[in-house]
């Protein structure tokens, strides 16, 4: 069983961990662009007003294996951020419900839209951000790096949040 909950400060080696470790295996020609500054000090990085930093925690083994963080943009966006699942545990919608809950701590906090950029390389997490709704905005070429921007409104989208018709 897979539990999705807010990360804690014992949680932040394990995420250092994951996150390297999937960098260093699936994108190390690219592992350039994506520093990881803001996974050494989780609280720090994430801990302001209408931010956070979620992990799936597998139960029996009692190991981070999932991670997606919410950074505040500005009053009414969010961006999506360290959206990864350890390969050992992907396939399992683990990552879908990352995003669910990262979308549902937004609307809580009252976003209006929430953006995802990455470069092409995570294919993966693009994917699914468009399984989830969400729309590729933009797509530039910088040389060999290829940014993406997608994104999902909040307002109307028909993701409703619990409770609400």
């Amino acid at each position: 069983m897979i539990t999705i909950r807010r990360s804690t400060q014992e949680d932040e080696r394990a995420v250092i961990d994951l996150i390297n470790g999937i960098m260093n295996h699936e994108f190390h020609d690219a592992k350039h662009a994506y520093p990881v500054e803001d996974v050494e000090c989780i609280s720090k990085a994430y801990g302001g007003i209408g931010e956070a930093f979620f992990v799936a925690l597998d139960n029996a083994s009692h190991r981070v294996v999932g991670t997606v963080a919410i950074k505040k943009e500005d009053g009414r966006t969010a961006l999506l951020r360290r959206l990864f699942v350890a390969l050992s545990h992907r396939n399992l919608k683990i990552g879908k419900r990352l995003i669910d809950r990262a979308l549902e701590f937004c609307r809580e906090v009252g976003y209006e839209e929430i953006v995802f950029k990455t470069t092409s390389k995570m294919s993966a997490a693009i994917d699914l951000c468009k399984k989830n709704g969400f729309l590729q905005r933009a797509h530039i070429v910088l040389g060999p790096i290829e940014l993406i921007k997608l994104s999902l409104p909040l307002s109307g989208d028909g993701h409703t949040s619990k409770g609400k018709s």
